[in-house]
């Protein structure tokens, strides 16, 4: 029986479709002004490439994709787009009603990344904020999923073992496979681009539950 749930808050609580718009269209012009023409099929197709092949940090992938694989060059771009980009997700308008079904369950509520001051606002209006038991990792611990230790760390602070916890996440190389590894239940939400074009590579990969929509994630909460 579940007494606890892990939360990774990227495109659960938040909605990163604007954000990672922004970037893209940032990142077009510091490529052009590297001397690589960028037509919009190989925008759509590094994309979806740096998802589909797991790869673990979106954006350096995509740069090194848009810049012919060329890895000076897409290091010099890549820091030119982290010094000018502050991104600034959305709290998703279902965020609060997650962190309430989660704890009518019974299951107190980590959250396995840091949000931000927005996020976190909205989730205080909602009465959610309070809801929370671990608003992510403490500062110093520099560790970041799909370390497994995140999540060892978190049980630990949570009190419950593995199989007594569930973790919920929209990326099967980040939140469902770590989940797995340590025997947890894993529920994927195939929402944001990695839920929907993320495809499991092995059965490490698979989810115990999976729902396609924040509302069918609100459905399925009181039923496991």
């Amino acid at each position: 029986m579940a007494k606890a749930i892990i939360i990774d808050p990227y495109e659960v609580l938040t909605d990163e479709s604007v954000t990672e718009r922004d970037a893209i269209a940032m990142v077009r012009p510091l490529v052009a002004q590297a001397g690589v023409r960028v037509p919009e099929n190989a925008i759509a197709e590094a994309e979806r490439g740096a998802v589909e092949t797991f790869a673990p940090h979106f954006m350096d992938a995509v740069i090194f994709r848009l810049v012919g694989r060329d890895s000076a060059l897409a290091l010099k771009v890549g820091s030119q787009f982290r010094k000018t980009f502050n991104p600034a997700p959305k709290p998703r308008a279902e965020a609060g009603q997650i962190i309430h079904a989660c704890r009518q369950m019974g299951w107190n509520v980590a959250l396995a990344g840091p949000v931000n001051e927005e996020t976190a606002r909205a989730l205080q209006r909602d009465g959610a904020w309070g809801h929370i038991a671990i608003k992510g990792l403490p500062p110093n611990i520099k560790i970041r999923l799909p370390d497994s230790r995140v999540l060892e760390f978190l049980l630990g602070a949570l009190r419950v073992a593995p199989d007594e916890c569930l973790m919920l996440g929209t990326r099967i190389d980040r939140d469902i496979r770590p989940a797995n590894i340590l025997r947890m239940r894993a529920i994927h939400l195939r929402q944001g681009r990695y839920g929907q074009w993320q495809q499991p590579r092995d059965l490490k990969d698979v989810p115990d539950y999976t729902v396609e929509s924040t509302n069918a994630l609100l459905d399925l909460i009181p039923r496991i």
